[in-house]
């Protein structure tokens, strides 16, 4: 039978391709963790990995393994966090990271939800791109993080979530801009123009968002939707612009390509275990129940 550290170490040293860097991120020597591969391997009974210089390659079998192998490893990460969740003290503050997206009047609600049922609690809302945040999450430094979902099987950090919804991007302009007055907008045309997008698209990796190879990068929402009013486009929520249209400040923009309508989904993260205690497990439902006027 394996053991955890041996499970553990199979793990690191698959998804950083060697020994020595499996051991930094153990904080273990690197001859303890070939060892435990060694002992896992002999439980097995055939190799997880070739040595290819400094490189440690799985072989097929190691590739078939590493899923089931993770998910173990998180069963056992729940299990603690759970436990460790019995013991907390109570709570006074609730520090939730969003990213720029998300509905501010969604956000009201739900801080509106919380202080009508626990009236002495304090609700920090900290705007955070998806790594700050989840790596909030890990620390302790935050309780709860609404991010848009990667599509991934796994998350950067081992946290969970729940699913809220969608929301749907659109292109959008200023009103005196020459996209807004051209009689078709095509992929190419928005290629010419710059395009202002979040960081945090930026930072995820959302390669749909990123037409334009002249990308200008705004963390704040107001700012960006101001930038666009003067020059350039962008590809944001319905929900943030409406102001700017109703103001006739900036147009919607409808490309005969893609772009148009194009959907994200927002999850809720927080640590395993969070939703054991019932305040955290409150906030949770009021996210779900008030998402569902604001998001598709």
């Amino acid at each position: 039978m394996h053991t955890l550290e041996q499970l553990n170490a199979f793990i690191a040293v698959y998804e950083q391709g060697a020994y020595s860097s499996a051991a930094k991120i153990l904080n273990k020597s690197r001859t303890t963790v070939r060892e435990h591969v060694m002992a896992y391997e002999d439980v097995l009974d055939y190799p997880l990995f070739e040595i290819q210089g400094r490189k440690a390659v799985p072989t097929d079998k190691a590739k078939q393994l590493y899923f089931y192998a993770k998910v173990v490893e998180k069963q056992n990460l729940a299990l603690f966090a759970q436990s460790q969740a019995l013991f907390n003290s109570d709570i006074h503050t609730i520090n939730i990271a969003y990213d720029v997206v998300v509905p501010i009047a969604l956000m009201a609600r739900v801080e509106s939800e919380v202080l009508a049922h626990y009236p002495t609690m304090k609700v920090n809302w900290l705007h955070r791109t998806r790594h700050e945040a989840l790596s909030m999450l890990e620390s302790g430094e935050a309780d709860f993080a609404l991010m848009p979902n990667r599509g991934e099987i796994f998350t950067e950090t081992d946290v969970t979530w729940q699913t809220l919804g969608d929301i749907k991007l659109r292109c959008y302009a200023g009103a005196n801009s020459t996209l807004a007055k051209a009689s078709l907008v095509t992929m190419a045309s928005l290629q010419s123009e710059t395009q202002y997008i979040t960081e945090n698209f930026i930072n995820m990796n959302m390669r749909f968002t990123q037409v334009s190879p002249r990308l200008h990068v705004v963390s704040n929402s107001d700012l960006l939707c101001e930038l666009v009013k003067h020059h350039g486009w962008t590809a944001m929520p319905e929900h943030t612009m409406r102001s700017y249209l109703r103001a006739g400040d900036i147009v919607e923009l409808n490309p005969k390509e893609a772009m148009v309508g194009i959907s994200i989904g927002l999850n809720v993260f927080y640590p395993r275990g969070k939703d054991n205690r019932a305040e955290f497990a409150h906030v949770i439902q009021w996210f779900a129940d008030v998402s569902r006027d604001y998001l598709n």
